[in-house]
């Protein structure tokens, strides 16, 4: 199965925007139908890849009814998750 595939059967849809500062890599949210990830420009084809890697963990993890305060948590979970996957396929 092909990655797009995998965003297709998921409801994903990944987007780059421009002119988004450069503090944000990237974010994710559900808009009642798809999960959308946005991905800022100002950053090369490496980060986007990793940041696509980490918003669609967020997705997949379902991410979205976190409390503001439980943030920290749920990004290490993310990085912990990105950690076992490296290890898995280097």
């Amino acid at each position: 199965m092909s990655f797009e595939d995998f965003c297709s059967i998921n409801n994903i849809v990944i987007s780059i925007k421009e002119n988004m500062g450069t503090n944000i890599r990237g974010f994710c949210y559900f808009d009642g139908l798809y999960f959308n990830v946005i991905l800022n420009n100002r950053f090369d084809s490496l980060q986007l890849q990793e940041t696509t890697i980490h918003e669609v963990i967020h997705v997949m993890e379902n991410h979205f009814s976190c409390n503001t305060e439980d943030i920290v948590t749920v990004e290490r979970e993310v990085n912990s998750l990105i950690k076992v996957m490296e290890l898995g396929f280097i």
